[in-house]
């Protein structure tokens, strides 16, 4: 039986205080006056691990905000023709100038923001060209294999190009 459960079973049989339920199994006061306290308000389901995760992030950017940083971007998109480069940093010299009284979030806020939303196109992806691999003659000793650049035909002083040509 889990712990919890014994817990409230121990709890309900009234045969030991709560103070020494919680003593007995190894838990603190406020966690034994939590779990009774939830088992009374949703009976067995209430005892379940619960999500740590918090329901609210403090400084997370107001959906007001957001929204009109999404329906300014699309105006901007439909400008994109005149303006392909305009992006978060001109969204907000824009929306700052519209409402001067607003409280506008930070530049890489406003990039997160239209990025999540799908606004902003990704960047290519560019082919990165690799090392060129081993030589193609063993050298064996210093200076045995000699390397030079062919840099093409071109014609010398005298007129003629470098093979006699």
């Amino acid at each position: 039986m889990d712990q919890r459960t014994q817990f409230i079973a121990d709890y309900l049989r009234q045969s030991l205080s709560v103070t020494e339920l919680c003593e007995h199994y190894g838990v603190s006061r406020k966690s034994g006056y939590k779990w009774i306290e939830r088992y009374e308000r949703e009976g067995p389901a209430g005892l379940a691990e619960r999500s740590r995760r918090p329901q609210v992030c403090a400084t997370q950017t107001p959906e007001a905000i957001v929204q009109a940083l999404i329906e300014a971007r699309q105006a901007l998109i439909e400008a994109r023709q005149r303006h392909p480069s305009w992006g978060a940093k001109k969204l907000l010299a824009l929306l700052s100038r519209r409402h001067p009284d607003g409280a506008w979030p930070a530049r890489s806020t406003v990039c997160d923001i239209l990025g999540r939303h799908g606004l902003v196109r990704k960047p290519r992806v560019r082919r990165r060209v690799g090392h060129p691999g081993k030589p193609l003659t063993a050298m064996s000793a210093p200076n045995v294999v000699w390397c030079a650049d062919f840099k093409g035909q071109f014609k010398t002083r005298d007129g003629l190009s470098l093979d006699g040509h």
